[in-house]
């Protein structure tokens, strides 16, 4: 019987036979983590070729993973993030339990200097607004789809894409117009309030409710039914508002006729202010029955518009919903009765179709059609001429 080898057997796991019994070397498989390694990054034996292929390959890794975050950050993050922002603006005001109005001295207001009291009223819900910062200037509601602090800056750019902390944001905040100012004894003739259309509900896209739309589920003349007044309080006092327009209207000369609402901040005369108020009336989808004076203030809100055309987004319409403000001993809301009576002007025939089609009627860019003429009653205007 013969004698077996007793020595230890030696690993054949990486060795092969040749078919001359010959043994031939064979490389161990290399470890996975080092083989997905090598195959992205530049590796040691890599040729010239292979390295500019994987600098290339990890450029348009790092590109679209960038990119997956934008889209996540802009279509879900941006929006919960702006909602947990006004949310917490809006616990702020609620939670105050102070007085209503208290004094505070000129220097603690940076007021100027020439105002002829050492010290100024303001309402005190509002002072930890102002103390976080000081280009707070008033409350905005329209409750409850609207509740926002306004800010002002010295140019009508910095709020567009900082938030109430002034820190940057795409998203932006609402800001009221930098050439209206406000001090303890007035606001401007016209407040002009702009807030981004988020596509979302935050900021001022809650407004887009206030024209015909196919998202909502709510005919929007019934919406302004139930929300025809708007709040604006500024810091010192307190103010409620009368909406009587809303209408869309083109900023672009090169898109057609163009109606400047926003050089209307301080009206130099009536035939000045006319001009305004007739401006808005003619343009308006609806009239509230609200009249109108020389004297009276004016409040704006407004916001891109992005349905205006068929061939997609058109930046250059602004929906645009305009309140004046209540009068002393006047009832700061509506009736039931005088709710009734509000006139939908927004043209629908036999078929269910919009005549007047709103912004078209007035400004069709492809077939000029000129001007609809002045449907609305002139005595919405005290002594109009025009």
């Amino acid at each position: 019987m013969p004698e077996f080898d007793r020595r230890p057997r030696r690993n054949s796991r990486n060795r092969k036979f040749q078919s001359g019994g010959q043994r031939v070397a064979v490389k161990r498989k290399e470890n996975f983590a080092v083989s997905i390694l090598s195959g992205l990054f530049p590796w040691k034996g890599d040729k010239v070729g292979d390295v500019v292929r994987k600098i290339i390959l990890l450029a348009s890794l790092v590109l679209l993973i960038w990119a997956g975050m934008q889209i996540v950050d802009f279509y879900i993050l941006r929006d919960l993030r702006t909602d947990r922002e006004r949310q917490g603006l809006v616990d702020i005001r609620n939670s105050y339990a102070g007085e209503e109005f208290f004094e505070m001295n000129i220097s603690q207001l940076g007021a100027a200097s020439d105002l002829t009291t050492d010290a100024i009223r303001v309402i005190g819900e509002y002072w930890e607004f102002y103390e976080m910062n000081n280009d707070f200037v008033g409350w905005l509601e329209i409750y409850p789809i609207v509740q926002y602090p306004v800010y002002q800056a010295d140019d009508n750019e910095f709020y567009l894409n900082h938030n109430h902390e002034k820190w940057p944001t795409t998203n932006g905040t609402i800001f009221a117009d930098w050439e209206g100012r406000f001090t303890p004894y007035g606001r401007p003739h016209n407040t002009i309030i702009y807030g981004h259309n988020l596509q979302t509900k935050n900021l001022f896209q809650p407004l887009l409710n206030y024209r015909p739309n196919n998202t909502s589920s709510m005919d929007s003349f019934e919406f302004l039914k139930l929300n025809p007044t708007i709040v604006f309080d500024t810091l010192y006092e307190r103010g409620n508002y009368k909406i009587f327009g809303v209408i869309q209207t083109n900023v672009r000369r090169t898109q057609g006729d163009v109606f400047d609402y926003w050089n209307y901040v301080y009206f130099r005369n009536k035939a000045h202010f006319d001009s305004f108020a007739a401006g808005v009336l003619d343009r308006s989808m609806y009239y509230t029955n609200v009249d109108l004076e020389y004297g009276d203030e004016i409040l704006m809100l407004s916001t891109c518009d992005f349905s205006m055309f068929a061939n997609g987004a058109d930046s250059s319409i602004r929906l645009v919903v305009v309140a004046r403000r209540v009068r002393d001993n006047e009832f700061a809301g509506f009736t039931p009765e005088e709710i009734d009576a509000f006139i939908d002007n927004r043209g629908v025939n036999e078929h269910g179709q919009l005549n007047r089609k709103m912004f078209e009627s007035y400004y069709d860019l492809r077939h000029p059609a000129g001007w609809a003429g002045r449907n609305w009653d002139l005595n919405y205007i005290k002594d109009f001429e025009g």
